[in-house]
């Protein structure tokens, strides 16, 4: 799971569904992604991290702890 995306999520206000709509797949397939149960690839992470204004660093937004 990827704490600080999901809180940057609610915090900068950008939906599962954005993040589906940007990567060209399906939100459910987003939603298995940001819960860490498939794997995301860097440059869907890169594509992603471009959605948010500030903390948005790759290695920020997918933190594993």
């Amino acid at each position: 799971m990827y704490k600080n995306l999901k809180a940057e999520m609610i915090r900068q206000d950008i939906t599962a569904q954005r993040i589906a709509e940007t990567l060209g797949i399906h939100l459910a397939t987003v939603r298995r992604k940001i819960n860490g149960d498939i794997g995301i690839s860097l440059k869907d992470c890169e594509k992603v991290a471009k959605l948010f204004n500030e903390h948005n660093s790759v290695d920020y937004l997918f933190k594993t702890f």
